[in-house]
């Protein structure tokens, strides 16, 4: 997979810059489709379904173009209804629900095939003042110390990469501890670097839309961390079928995601099938960027996925 002349790291890199510009493509591509509907034609075909951070950033994109410009949005809230066809385009509708001095509500609709795929509700806020605090960051060795997800993966398995092992992502992840392929039982927390490696423009929807749609890519990580769930059995549903059921995001602060986030990851239960997580982003200054939460949907299986 290394040209000659280049090391593995380059080459990585260079096919997970291809793939982000493959992704903001995408989220540039969302076009009107008549009052309040939009229609986004590309898929990126890095899994074998509609990967469902890129419904969301895709929704994110058609909601804020219903929103004055100068309300950046707050928190979204999803429901993944059915596993999307990266074949069939994808169609947002956008219901104005709420307006007021500080917020715009819009509920998006996803569908394919006048089947409903995701239900999408964002919340867009006015700047304003009041009461400040937050957890404080862990520490964590620097991003540049880590190698990435992709070049570990290539390390293990060469040119016969797991099926769905989404390489390349368009995102750069550096695992600080736990990986999931690892074969031990995790604790049920992982920490992580993630950010987009290359400079994006000034564009704080973009960064955002780009944050929404990485804090999907390793939520499920922290909940089979803590069982014997072999990691290339999940991904390929091999036996076992996973999916995300909902997600909820919250953005509190405008993001730069062309600059290292550290990502904490913790799964506090597993039951009746599913797996809950929570997630926090700091910047490498500390702040508390974003918060997530999302709950996956884990069963044995002998004949295909399924829900």
């Amino acid at each position: 997979m290394t040209a000659a002349g280049d090391t593995p790291r380059e080459t990585c890199r260079d096919a997970r810059l291809g793939m982000l510009r493959h992704v903001i493509e995408d989220l540039l591509s969302i076009e009107p489709a008549g009052a309040d509907r939009f229609r986004a034609a590309k898929q990126s075909d890095v899994f074998d379904r509609v990967y469902g951070g890129q419904m969301l950033a895709q929704g994110l994109r058609a909601a804020a173009a219903t929103v004055d410009g100068a309300r950046p949005p707050n928190s979204a809230h999803c429901y993944f209804l059915r596993l999307g066809d990266p074949t069939v385009p994808l169609e947002f509708h956008v219901e104005r629900v709420r307006e007021t001095r500080t917020f715009s509500n819009r509920l998006v609709r996803a569908q394919q095939n006048d089947h409903c795929v995701c239900l999408m509700m964002f919340s867009f806020c006015a700047a304003g003042e009041g009461l400040e605090h937050q957890w404080a960051m862990p520490d964590a060795p620097a991003p540049e110390t880590l190698a990435s997800r992709d070049e570990q993966l290539i390390a293990i398995h060469g040119d016969e990469l797991p099926l769905n092992a989404g390489v390349p992502w368009p995102v750069d992840i550096r695992h600080v501890n736990r990986r999931p392929w690892d074969p031990e039982i995790g604790e049920g927390r992982n920490l992580l670097w993630m950010r987009a490696d290359d400079a994006l423009p000034d564009d704080p929807l973009l960064h955002a839309c780009l944050l929404l749609y990485a804090s999907d890519l390793t939520m499920a990580e922290a909940a089979t961390a803590r069982h014997p769930i072999r990691w290339e059995d999940l991904i390929a549903g091999r036996g076992i079928f996973g999916a995300s059921l909902d997600h909820s995001f919250w953005l509190h602060q405008p993001v730069r995601f062309d600059d290292w986030l550290l990502h904490v990851q913790e799964s506090s239960r597993g039951g009746g099938g599913r797996g809950f997580t929570t997630g926090r982003f700091f910047d490498r200054g500390g702040r508390l960027i974003a918060s997530v939460a999302q709950e996956i949907f884990i069963k044995e299986t002998t004949e295909g996925s399924g829900r």
